[in-house]
């Protein structure tokens, strides 16, 4: 008895008295049976339907068999074909085989021949599927393995990345600095299959003057140093993805024109009267609280639920520590290729530590730790931050060496994020863009 009962065949058989018979033989078998006559007609119902066997007689009076069984190969790799050649016509069951055939079956055959026939195709059909499932599985996880981790709050992570992926409206990632919000931003274009360039613009670290020449592009004489007509990053992202990170830093004037871009979905370079069209996905990220900002007016309300359509959360190393140990083996293995180095290995008591450790810079800092860690062989978790009270010197110190001490170490721990350092420091972004810039540091 068949254990693959229920199978859809579509049956190619140009005799009508054999067609019937089959037709019937397997619909008492339990299996759910369209009929053609000719190849034409078998095709139409290949493509129009949704078919596990395809069982045909390789002599026709109208049409190639062989034609249809090599374009349903092609075309649908998991399908099960069996063929029912003429008695002895070994030739053409090597030819079946050979353009796709899964199996042959000589004539005249018996019912029962028939029926195990269908079960094997059956089971190699399920076996196709399966595989092909796996496959697909496979390839795009492969697409987000710059993403690290297996806890459970990273796989609900990819889960919602692979959801949302082929939704083209706007999404909003949130999360700490250094948690990887671009890494999802590119993991959600690659999954998307956009045509278009993936292009990031950090809204924080360019100067507010340049800042819409950024975004939206300029014509040539448009300002002063205007020298040539210059593309902005919408229009660069045409066709993909414009990732725009920590978009709580735009300024208010430029969050207006943002907005009606958006809604408009045309863009106008300054200087210009003419729209240009856009086909292009927004993704922004910030590590605000931009309801905060909304109610500090410091953010427009209607662009926050305009980029708010799809939310994305990333949660801090904190709260993923069982992904501390892949992560750093990770970043090792890169960082030890990236400067030929041997890999160090971590001991059981440096692991504990990297376990233990607060991480306050999130996977950011994990990941120059374990670069300081490739290149001088030690392991170094100590926080910026000074812990009680401050005693100073006899001799006093120098106020400038220690400022820019710590303006240094602060854009070390958020790997160079102008931003995050600023937090990490206390400081207002525009303080901390002068006191560096004070120093030539993060240049």
């Amino acid at each position: 008895m068949s254990t693959n009962s229920g199978q859809r065949i579509l049956l190619l058989e140009d005799d009508a008295t054999q067609r019937a018979l089959l037709q019937q033989m397997l619909q008492q078998a339990g299996h759910q049976v369209a009929a053609v006559a000719d190849a034409d007609s078998a095709w139409q119902q290949l493509t129009q339907g949704e078919w596990q066997i395809l069982f045909s007689d390789w002599k026709l009076a109208r049409g190639d068999a062989g034609a249809v069984i090599a374009r349903a190969r092609r075309q649908f790799p998991t399908l099960g074909i069996i063929v029912a050649t003429a008695y002895g016509s070994i030739d053409h069951a090597v030819e079946a085989i050979k353009i796709g055939a899964d199996d042959y079956l000589p004539k005249p055959f018996q019912k029962p021949a028939m029926l195990l026939a269908i079960d094997k195709v059956a089971r190699q059909h399920q076996l196709k599927e399966a595989n092909q499932r796996l496959n697909n599985q496979l390839q795009r996880h492969n697409q987000l393995l710059d993403m690290v981790g297996g806890s459970a709050v990273m796989t609900r992570l990819y889960q919602r990345i692979e959801r949302i992926s082929a939704i083209n409206t706007t999404v909003l990632i949130q999360g700490e600095s250094g948690t990887g919000k671009e890494l999802v931003a590119q993991a959600i274009h690659r999954l998307s299959q956009r045509s278009g360039a993936f292009i990031a613009l950090n809204c924080g670290a360019i100067p507010e003057s340049l800042a819409e020449s950024e975004l939206f592009g300029h014509e040539k004489g448009a300002f002063t140093g205007a020298f040539g007509a210059k593309a902005g990053k919408l229009e660069a992202a045409q066709g993909g993805t414009l990732f725009l990170d920590e978009i709580g830093e735009l300024p208010l004037t430029l969050q207006t024109r943002l907005l009606r871009v958006l809604q408009e979905g045309r863009v106008t370079r300054i200087g210009s009267h003419k729209e240009i069209e856009l086909d292009i996905r927004v993704v922004a990220a910030t590590n605000r609280d931009l309801l905060e900002e909304v109610q500090a007016q410091r953010f427009r309300q209607d662009l926050y639920y305009r980029l708010n359509v799809i939310p994305v959360s990333l949660p801090p190393l904190q709260q993923r520590r069982e992904d501390i140990p892949s992560l750093a083996e990770h970043f090792l293995c890169h960082f030890s290729d990236k400067y030929q180095q041997p890999k160090p290995q971590l001991s059981a008591a440096e692991l504990t530590a990297l376990e233990n450790h607060d991480w306050p810079g999130n996977v950011r800092e994990l990941s120059n730790c374990m670069e300081r860690f490739v290149l001088l062989q030690e392991l170094d978790l100590q926080p910026i931050r000074c812990q009680g009270s401050i005693e100073l010197p006899e001799a006093g110190l120098n106020w400038e060496s220690v400022e820019k001490a710590y303006l240094q170490a602060a854009l070390d721990r958020s790997g160079g994020n102008r931003t995050e350092a600023a937090r990490l420091l206390g400081l207002g972004y525009k303080a901390f863009l002068y006191r560096s810039e004070k120093y030539g540091l993060g240049q």
